[in-house]
């Protein structure tokens, strides 16, 4: 091992020499532990060497680490190997594997393969999690029979088995109370109790029945439960009314299943078809999903019927087209109407407003050079031809036309063996997604051919839906790709991910840097300031001067020229750091505002640094007449505090004068019997002069 130094630039302290010792002399687990040590301070770089050569000479505990290590950094083959060297004879990293081929790798098969090692192993995280993939993948008896030999040894396995059997019990409970409502409900007038309407409103509002189709996790992870939460929405429609419809249908839109979303809710609409409850949620998920002409038609019955919500949704989608005279049809309709008043939200005056302004611009249009070629494009897209399809859907959406440019594109990326069908498939992604309303979930699949043929745009894009989803597992792989070529909003996010989530801040520190350089000046403060604490300066004083360059974009970043002050005094370049340190003084009311509470009170001084940067650094006697100028509304303040005194303590001294010297010392002490703080005790203060004064 020849490993040398500290990755972070301090000096190694007796406890770390301990270990280091220890390490350099010793066996495999003297090596894990010095890395453990090390990854537990947050220098990954530093005991990634020691952890492998542990990990090489048998140390399952190495090899999980450092399986963890690469994982954090995205490195996922490399920790695919290290969790393969243990993992035959240690559960944990059994474990570690399966997860990593679970939820990065995107191998369930491999996953359950390694879990059920693990559990053979006697690891009950494998065998609860086996159990759980089990579940997903709708083999719930094979589940519970893992669980139940889990249960005794694991919490989370027994709280899962308890999940279950309330799931099953509450299934059954809607079914039970939906059959005797309808049965009550069945009965001729005259025979149904008289609390019937409210027994029905207390089931439908007040049971957790009407939040069922939020907890998607529930059929998400239970898979095998989702028949049975149908057949019970099923039972509900002999109740009449049509919110257990459209529960129904947005429980499966909440899964992702836009086709069964919309048959139930046109089923719905066939059995109460005056209900705008149903209508509306159908043409909402119409337009959530890209499918606008469906989104047209499915607008149309209710605008013409007078509702106001149909009929603002259909103006404000003709404004978007300019297709400005039907626009204003229906944005009159549902400003002077009076059905759906209760919908105060969706007023339409303010739509109105917005089509006065687009009345008076130009309609988009197309160049001299483009309108002729039209003709041609459309006789060549009708003859098969994919890239006229591409082209004509580009146009379209130029012109604002966007029913026509998505059936020009979806032409075009038909057939994913043509060339053109990834670009085709991304456009018609953002132009749903960025222009006309759909929802990320529902473009996601139409930026993954572009993304997967190594489109940098498609890559960060799809990265930055999955972000928009909160779920960063599958957007980080995305961004990490985007970062790595050069894109500075991926960079920071990778660099926030590592460093906030992992805590990995030297990894942190590399992307902010790239953000940085790529412009993104935030970043170059982050960097930069930690780069300050590790005592690197000279990396820091780069960055540290591009984040003071976006000082007028965002207040935080004036905070750069104490930092940057910090930088030049750490390289020797005390003049600069002065006149930085300055600067930091002159802008520090703005500093202040980005901070409250307890971090406002413990905020740096700039006046204070620059006083001791004058006194120990300059030395002259105008740098003296300006600390003192610095220091003295502090000791107006506090007037023993112990900082303050001892600089002007020594300018006395430089001075020649002694007696006043040693009474700044003396004033900065801890009387005997008062409680100490930032100030010292006698025996200190003898100290200080002896030291001081000769």
């Amino acid at each position: 091992m020849t490993s040398t130094g500290t990755s972070t630039g301090g000096e190694l302290s007796a406890e770390e020499r301990k270990y280091r010792t220890a390490a350099e002399g010793g066996d495999a687990a003297d090596k894990q532990a010095y890395g453990e040590y090390l990854v537990g301070r947050g220098r990954v770089d530093d005991a990634v060497p020691w952890l492998e050569e542990a990990a090489r000479g048998g140390d399952p505990r190495a090899a999980r680490l450092r399986a963890i290590t690469a994982k954090d950094r995205g490195q996922y083959t490399v920790a695919d190997h290290w969790y393969r060297t243990a993992a035959e004879s240690d559960g944990d990293c059994a474990f570690g594997l399966a997860e990593l081929l679970l939820k990065r790798l995107d191998d369930p098969e491999g996953a359950a393969e390694w879990y059920a090692k693990g559990a053979e192993l006697g690891s009950v995280k494998c065998r609860t999690n086996g159990a759980l993939l089990l579940l997903r993948q709708g083999r719930t008896d094979e589940a519970r029979a893992e669980l139940e030999q889990a249960a005794p040894y694991d919490h989370v396995a027994d709280r899962i088995e308890d999940r279950l059997i309330d799931l099953d019990a509450r299934l059954d409970r809607y079914l039970g109370r939906i059959a005797e409502l309808a049965a009550l409900r069945a009965l001729p007038p005259e025979e149904r109790p008289a609390d019937l309407d409210e027994q029905m409103s207390e089931f439908l509002e007040l049971e957790p029945f009407s939040v069922l189709h939020t907890e998607t996790e529930w059929f998400t992870s239970y898979p095998s439960f989702l028949p049975d939460a149908e057949k019970v929405y099923e039972e509900a429609q002999a109740l009449g009314d049509p919110r257990t419809d459209q529960w129904h249908a947005l429980l499966h839109y909440n899964l992702d299943r836009y086709e069964d979303a919309c048959r139930v809710l046109e089923d719905g609409l066939r059995r109460h078809p005056d209900s705008r409850l149903l209508a509306r949620t159908l043409s909402a998920v119409h337009l959530e999903y890209g499918e606008l002409e469906k989104y047209e038609a499915s607008l149309l019955p209710g605008a013409e019927a007078g509702d106001r919500t149909q009929q603002r949704r259909l103006g404000s989608y003709y404004r978007d087209q300019w297709r400005l005279a039907e626009a204003r049809r229906w944005l009159e309709a549902a400003d002077e109407g009076t059905e759906g008043d209760d919908d105060f939200y969706e007023e339409a005056a303010d739509c109105l407003e917005d089509l006065e302004e687009a009345e008076q611009d130009t309609p988009p249009a197309l160049g001299d050079e483009e309108e002729p070629r039209l003709a041609a494009l459309h006789e060549a897209a009708e003859s098969g031809d994919p890239a006229a399809d591409l082209e004509l859907g580009r146009l379209m959406q130029r012109l604002c036309r966007y029913p026509e440019a998505v059936r020009h594109y979806k032409r075009a990326a038909a057939d994913p063996d043509n060339t053109h069908a990834p670009a085709a498939s991304y456009a018609l992604g953002r132009m749903l997604h960025e222009e006309c309303g759909a929802h990320e979930k529902a473009v996601i699949p139409l930026y993954l051919p572009a993304a997967k043929a190594g489109d940098l745009d498609a890559i960060e894009g799809l990265g930055a839906l999955y972000v928009r989803l909160d779920e960063p597992v599958k957007a980080e792989p995305w961004l990490r790709k985007a970062a790595r070529f050069g894109r500075p909003d991926a960079a920071s996010w990778v660099g926030n991910r590592v460093g906030d989530d992992y805590g990995d801040m030297e990894e942190a520190v590399r992307w902010w840097t790239r953000a940085a350089k790529g412009g993104r000046a935030w970043y170059g403060w982050r960097a930069g300031m930690q780069l300050v604490r590790w005592k690197r300066y000279q990396e820091a004083e780069g960055l540290l001067r591009l984040a003071w360059t976006g000082r007028e974009k965002r207040d935080p970043l004036h905070e750069a020229a104490y930092w940057l002050a910090r930088a030049l005094h750490g390289q020797g370049r005390a003049a600069e750091a002065v006149e930085w340190m300055r600067t930091a003084r002159d802008v520090h009311h703005i500093v202040r505002r980005g901070y409250s509470g307890f971090m406002l009170t413990t905020l740096f001084d700039p006046s204070m640094e620059l006083a001791k940067l004058l006194v120990e650094e300059i030395a002259t006697q105008e740098a003296y007449e300006e600390a003192e100028t610095l220091l003295a509304p502090v000791l107006e303040r506090s007037p023993q505090h112990r900082t303050a005194r001892h600089l002007l303590a020594r300018v006395a001294e430089q001075r020649g004068d002694l007696d006043a010297a040693r009474n700044h010392l003396e004033q900065s002490y801890t009387p005997e019997g008062e409680e100490t703080g930032p100030l010292l005790t006698a025996q200190q203060v003898t100290e200080v002069l002896r030291r001081v004064l000769g």
